[in-house]
This record gives structure tokens, C-alpha cells and sequence, in this order.
């Protein structure tokens, strides 16, 4: 009787096998549809990561197939397309666009009924996703997960990428009290008469766990994959050790260029590292709304209004100490011998901002801090609060360096009042309705773009008390520029959301004295200066640079211009123009092109050596959104700005982002 239930067992096995073998290579099915040429957006996509699929309701740690097919659905409903990992790899190294709501699928831990199950409802709703798995499970002997016999299939199968999650899936340091570690996150732990592993060796044997997890993958799928997830999430670039993640991050670097470190957000922007990517990990119990909703709370917005709801509405990602609201203010308490830290969701991405709030530091020697474009730990720009002074703090690697300090009254108390506005490369700040530095602060070009985040230290405490903060309001704004024929046209006593200002080139030669006190009164507003090379040859770019250097007030032009304007001219001038662009970028500074109607069309079929950082249309957008398609979809659409209307008798021109 046993043996005829082996029998059994093992035909029912042979069944599956083949019903696999026939959905992911036998099948005939459209393939995903990627309309490619009409992907414009740059800003960033969704990342969704399910661990497995299975059919019986009665399993309740994992997603059914049918709650799957709900939720493909509704996305698919609410306008989302999923893309490749080439794509994100071209989005991330070559600046190429996404669609509008671009969505990446994954399913980790390479399980066959990942691929078994959602392979029907990805094919009726035209999605394609992700299979990450580890590379020693391909010649295991569990057949519960995709082998190499089965993995050239789903590689060749449009609606599946391979990618890797390491090679030796399984865990080290276990101890009879349970304990244990994953394979690439501690060194090997002393056996019986030998010493723990070396730091050295821990180093080699993490950069061949590497190699092999894109090897092996490569030589039995014949695929080169190129994304990867490490095990367990938020470790590597968060809690792992510095002497042990330098050499995990070395050898990803050297295998993978794309990376999923984190899960709990959902949201990736363009500026963040590839190889520190996140992803949102899709509850067995969510439904299609919870799922949306859980996915909107986590997108960009330009705009709070009512931060006392905040918590509630999950809106905050805290990572350390507890954040809770009292009344109107936010009280983030952290924990005994570390900052406490909150990072606002859909904050992702910001670059031009204004954040007003009143900050409250702990009793003693505690800060109160606001993080300004926070990307990683790594990377960020803060003002420090405490009871004696406000600081202002940039990190760009290991340092953190202080760029400003204003020293508090002595009489000073209570709470603190920020009011700060951060553009291009520059930071205006008020400290209690004082202008507290004479001109705008500048900030590194590492730190144009990132997150608003709340901050608390009180280290010296053993019971730490909580920084509080109260009347906060944050919105972004878009470039504006404006085109004069003399710094005196320009409005800069309402230049607060005014990002920059093209002069003509003369400046330097009829008055250098005076505009370059121009340009100080311009960069006093946060207000970057281009000179207007437009309508002449390129090969004036040399004698500009020359000019800028030898002027009078040389010194001043050199520091305070931020790049120059240039035009597409004639067809033989493309060349021309491209070296130009190529000697003033070299030089540090910022190009823009000003194009007119009847230069689009030649500005589309043009090199693709020419990457302006601008683009000036002198017209205004047009009213069909689809006319801009192909111009979007090769340049980036926050950096394209459209003339608007001027009044009557007005001597500047003012550029805007569309829409």
C-alpha cells in the first residue's frame, strides 16, 4: 500500500511538473506590450514583492492566485505598467524614461509556484515580473524550487526576468538555542579548536558568493541577471556593520547594477543609489484597495497641509525611537544612545522646497533635527536645533561638515522657528523671522535632491526626552526662470520661488563692475545666473570663457555664474554646438538651449550628443499633451520650460515648466 502511494505521489509530482513545463515555455501567449517610445517620465516607479503564490485558501502565509489576479487587476485599472529590470537599469545609467505609473513585480525566493500560479494572470493582464532565487537552489535536490532544467525556459519566457538573491541560500552561526545568521551578514563563527573566520576570509568568501550567484544563473539560464536582492533587507546600508558591508557593497558593485537592500517603501526616485533600492513586501491578507491605498501613501507629493494627521495617516516611515502627535505638535522620542529618526513619506525627489515649522529640542544638550533633502545616511543636508544655536549640516560620504552656525540670543526660549527655502544649490534660511546668514548658503550638487525627515538626539540621556514640532508647512515649487536685458528688470525682491536669470553676454563688457554686483544681488535671492549666448556662433564660447575669466570683476563671475544659454541654430552648426556644450560643461558650468517652433522638429532628429541640462521653448507648451510626447521621451520633461505670456510693455521673459 505504501509503495503504490509512492507511486502516486510521484506521478502527481510528474503532473505538476509538466503543467510548469507547458505555462512558461509551451504556451503561446502575447507577449507584454511596451510602448517605449511613449514613456516620459523620469521621476520614478513602484516596486511590489510577493514571496509566493498557492491555490489553497486554507494557506495563510501567502498570496492566493486569485487575490493575485485582484490585485494585477486593479493596478492595471489605475494605470499602472509594469517594466523590466533593463529598463530600470537604463532608467538609472542612461536616463531613460518609465511609463507614467511605472511598476516593478517581483517574486522572491525562486519558488515554482511563483511562476506556476501567476503566470496565467500575468498573461491576462499583460504584465510581466521579476523571479529572484539563489543560485545553489538551481542544482539542489528540492524540486520545490525552479531548477536549471526549468530555468532557460522561464529566462526565455517574455513575462519573466531572472534574477539573483545570492548563492548559498542557506544559514550559518546556528546555534541550538536557535540563533543564526544569514550567509553574507556575520563572519563564520569559531568551530571546535579553530579560530572565528577572518575578516579577510569573510571578504573573499562574500565576493565568490557574489560571482556565483551571476554565474551560475548565466551558465544555466544562459542570461546574464541584473538585479539582485540582498538577505535580510535594511541590513546592508543600514545595520551591518561598516567592516562587513564595505565588502558585500564592493562585491555587488562589481556583479550587479541594480539592487534591492530595503523593503517597507514602495516608492523609487531617480535619485536614489540603484543598488539601494526598496520594495513594498504585499501582505497575504491585503485586498486589492489595501493594496492601492497602501501604495499611494507612499507617493510623491508637493504638498502637506495638515501635518497633526500625518501619523494617522501612516505617512511617516519611522526607523528609530517612536513618533507620536500631541496636539499639534509631532513628538519623535529616540532611543536611549541614538538619534531618533522620521522620514516623510512622498517626500522622495524633492529638489525646490519651502518648509516652515517650530522646532522644540529635548531639555539639556538635545537637538532637534530637520533633515533637507535626506537620500541615505550617507547623503543629506540638516539644520541642527538645540538651546544654544542653530546648525547647518551637510553630508556627502563619511563626513558630516558644518556649514553654518547662528548662535541663539542668551535670553532665548522655547521653541525654535525655522523658515527655510532650498533651491538648485542654495538655502535660504530664517531663524524666528531673522535673516540669519547675508546670502544664500551653498549646499553641494550631492545634495540637490531628497527627502524631508525629522531627527532627535539626546544621547547623553539615559532616559531620552522627545524633540517636538509644531506649525510645519512644506510645499515644493517648479523652476522659473526669467530672461532680461538687465539685472534691474528682474523682480528679485520676489524672487523666493525665482530659480534663475539669463542676462545677455555684454554684461561682462559694458559695466563688469556693476553687474557683477548684479549677480551678487541675484545669488543674495538664491537665484542662479545664465549668460545668454543665444543667436551667435558657437565658437564664441571660448571668447565668453575667456572673458569671464579676464573681466574686472572676474573673480566674482566665475563663482556666481551658474552656465550659459545657447541656441540651435543651423543645421551645420550641430557639431559646433555640441563641442560647445561639451567645453562649458567641462568647465562646471550648466547649459541651456533655447529652441524655437521651428526647431523642434531639428532638435529631435539631432545627435544624441546633445544633452543640454535645460531646454528654453520660446512658444508656449501646446495644448495637446501628446504633441510633446517624442520630445519628453528623449529629454527630461522637469528640465524642458515653455515661454509664458509676458504684459504689455514688459522688458523680461518668463520660462515655465508645463502644466
Amino acid at each position: 500500500m505504501r509503495k503504490c502511494f509512492r507511486y502516486l505521489f510521484q506521478y502527481a509530482i510528474l503532473i505538476v511538473f509538466g503543467y510548469f513545463i507547458y505555462q512558461t515555455a509551451f504556451r503561446r501567449e502575447d507577449p507584454p506590450v511596451h510602448d517605449r517610445a511613449a514613456w516620459t517620465q523620469r521621476d520614478g516607479f513602484v516596486a511590489l514583492s510577493y514571496g509566493g503564490i498557492t491555490i489553497d485558501e486554507r494557506v495563510h502565509s501567502l498570496v492566493t492566485k486569485e487575490r493575485l489576479r485582484e490585485q494585477l487587476a486593479a493596478l492595471a485599472k489605475a494605470g499602472y505598467e509594469t517594466v523590466t529590470t533593463a529598463d530600470l537599469v537604463d532608467f538609472y545609467t542612461k536616463n531613460k524614461p518609465l511609463p507614467e505609473k511605472a511598476l516593478y513585480l517581483m517574486f522572491e525566493g525562486g519558488r515554482k509556484d511563483s511562476v506556476l500560479f501567476s503566470q496565467p494572470v500575468l498573461t491576462g493582464v499583460g504584465f510581466n515580473a521579476a523571479l529572484y532565487l539563489y543560485g545553489d537552489h538551481l542544482t539542489g535536490w528540492n524540486r520545490f524550487f525552479v531548477r536549471q532544467n526549468e530555468l532557460r525556459k522561464i529566462a526565455d519566457n517574455p513575462f519573466w526576468d531572472v534574477g539573483a538573491m545570492g548563492f548559498h541560500s542557506e544559514l550559518i552561526n546556528q546555534t541550538p538555542s536557535g540563533g543564526y545568521a544569514y550567509y553574507l551578514t556575520e563572519r563564520l563563527a569559531a568551530a571546535p579548536g579553530r579560530p572565528e573566520e577572518s575578516l579577510e576570509a569573510f571578504g573573499v568568501r562574500v565576493a565568490e558568493d557574489f560571482t556565483l550567484a551571476r554565474t551560475s544563473i548565466e551558465t544555466l539560464g544562459k542570461v546574464t541577471p541584473q538585479g539582485y536582492v540582498f538577505m535580510p533587507a535594511n541590513t546592508l546600508g543600514g545595520s551591518l556593520p561598516e567592516a562587513l558591508a564595505r565588502p558585500n557593497a564592493e562585491a555587488l558593485a562589481a556583479n550587479f547594477p541594480l539592487a534591492f537592500t530595503r523593503i517597507g517603501e514602495t516608492y523609487n526616485s531617480r535619485d536614489v543609489d540603484p543598488r539601494r533600492l526598496t520594495r513594498l513586501q504585499v501582505g497575504p491578507d491585503w485586498s486589492a484597495e489595501r493594496l492601492l491605498l497602501e501604495i499611494e501613501s507612499r507617493q510623491p507629493r508637493s504638498r502637506y497641509m495638515d501635518f497633526t494627521q500625518t501619523v494617522r495617516q501612516g505617512l511617516w516611515q519611522t526607523t528609530l525611537g517612536e513618533l507620536t502627535a500631541l496636539g499639534d505638535t509631532l513628538a519623535l522620542t529616540p532611543p536611549a544612545g541614538k538619534d531618533g529618526f522620521a522620514r516623510l513619506r512622498g517626500t522622495e525627489g524633492f529638489e525646490n522646497f519651502t518648509v516652515q515649522l517650530k522646532a522644540m529640542p529635548p531639555e539639556g544638550d538635545g537637538a532637534a533635527l530637520v533633515y533637507l533633502r535626506y537620500r541615505d545616511f550617507e547623503s543629506f543636508l540638516r539644520i541642527r536645533v538645540t538651546a544654544q544655536r542653530v546648525t547647518v549640516q551637510e553630508k556627502t560620504g563619511p563626513s558630516l561638515n558644518t556649514i553654518f552656525q547662528y548662535a541663539l540670543p542668551l535670553d532665548h526660549a522655547g521653541s525654535v522657528a525655522l523658515d527655510a527655502c532650498v533651491k538648485g544649490n542654495r538655502l535660504l534660511l530664517s531663524v524666528d523671522g531673522k535673516a540669519v546668514a547675508n546670502y544664500p548658503i551653498p549646499l553641494t550638487a550631492e545634495t540637490r535632491r531628497g527627502s524631508l525627515a525629522l531627527g532627535a538626539s539626546d544621547e547623553g540621556d539615559a532616559a531620552p526626552q522627545a524633540a517636538g514640532f509644531s506649525e510645519m508647512r512644506l510645499a515644493t515649487f517648479p523652476p522659473r526662470w526669467i530672461s532680461a536685458p538687465n539685472i534691474a528688470d528682474v523682480p528679485l525682491g520676489d524672487a523666493r520661488t525665482l530659480t534663475a536669470v539669463v542676462l545677455p553676454t555684454d554684461s561682462l563688457e559694458a559695466d563688469p563692475l556693476r553687474d557683477a554686483a548684479a549677480l551678487i544681488t541675484a545669488a543674495a535671492g538664491g537665484v542662479e545666473v545664465h549668460l545668454d549666448l543665444s543667436g551667435q556662433d558657437p565658437a564664441v564660447v571660448e571668447e565668453a570663457l575667456a572673458r569671464v575669466a579676464d573681466a574686472p570683476a572676474g573673480l566674482v563671475f566665475s563663482k556666481l555664474l551658474r552656465g550659459f544659454v545657447l541656441t540651435l541654430g543651423k543645421p551645420e552648426d550641430l557639431g559646433r554646438l555640441i563641442q560647445a556644450a561639451t567645453k562649458l560643461k567641462a568647465k562646471g558650468y550648466s547649459v541651456a538651449l533655447r529652441v524655437e517652433a521651428a526647431a523642434v522638429p531639428r532638435l529631435l532628429e539631432a545627435d544624441l550628443g546633445l544633452a543640454p541640462d535645460w531646454l528654453l521653448f520660446d512658444m508656449p507648451p501646446p495644448a495637446d499633451d501628446t504633441a510633446t510626447t517624442a520630445l519628453e521621451n528623449r529629454f527630461d520633461r522637469s528640465r524642458m520650460l515653455y515661454r509664458a505670456a509676458s504684459q504689455a510693455g514688459s522688458a523680461t521673459v518668463s520660462y515655465e515648466v508645463k502644466g
